[in-house]
């Protein structure tokens, strides 16, 4: 898989953008996948577009489920073991600490989990995990950048952006496969 990264702040990611995006199905829900001339930009689950427009401020937002119907059907086929061989390059808009958090995501096997403090130490950060769990909530491309994958060693509290239904059932998915 290709990943193309940018640095920017969140408020500036969005400006002079165009991004196509279509809610398709997936086997925990439905996924809104989001497209820019680069490639995939954003994958939200059982979200809508009022999440899209808030991560991507300022970027011109189209309908069009045809046109993002490919990378659907492929992320939904690949997952959960073969993410990696994904065809469409994946576009990351962050800070350097989220980028380089994202990166280690990537990291991660289908069918394991890592904890935020495993994760502080490979980017050699080890008193950031707080920082590195502020990262991992801000990643725009769910399931594909598998922060699902990392879990709070401590407390045993299940912390997930769409929900922790949602990330127990993608846990669940990928050991099963």
């Amino acid at each position: 898989m290709k990943v193309i990264t940018h640095t920017s702040s969140r408020a500036a990611r969005g400006k002079n953008l165009t991004i196509v995006w279509g809610e398709h199905d997936f086997p925990v829900g439905k996924i809104l996948v989001a497209l820019m001339a680069e490639g995939l930009c954003w994958l939200g689950i059982n979200c809508g577009v009022k999440k899209l427009r808030e991560n991507w401020q300022g970027a011109e937002l189209i309908e069009d489920k045809a046109a993002t119907a490919k990378a659907a059907r492929e992320i939904a086929h690949l997952w959960p073991q073969n993410l990696d061989k994904l065809s469409v390059p994946v576009v990351l808009y962050g800070t350097a600490f989220q980028l380089k958090v994202w990166k280690e995501l990537l990291k991660i096997k289908s069918g394991t989990t890592v904890t935020y403090g495993q994760i502080a130490r490979k980017i050699g950060k080890p008193a950031a995990m707080r920082a590195v769990g502020s990262a991992v909530g801000k990643n725009t491309v769910s399931i594909v950048v598998p922060c699902h994958r990392v879990v709070n060693e401590a407390s045993g509290k299940i912390n997930y952006g769409w929900g922790p239904a949602l990330k127990i059932a993608l846990l669940k998915g990928e050991k099963a496969a």
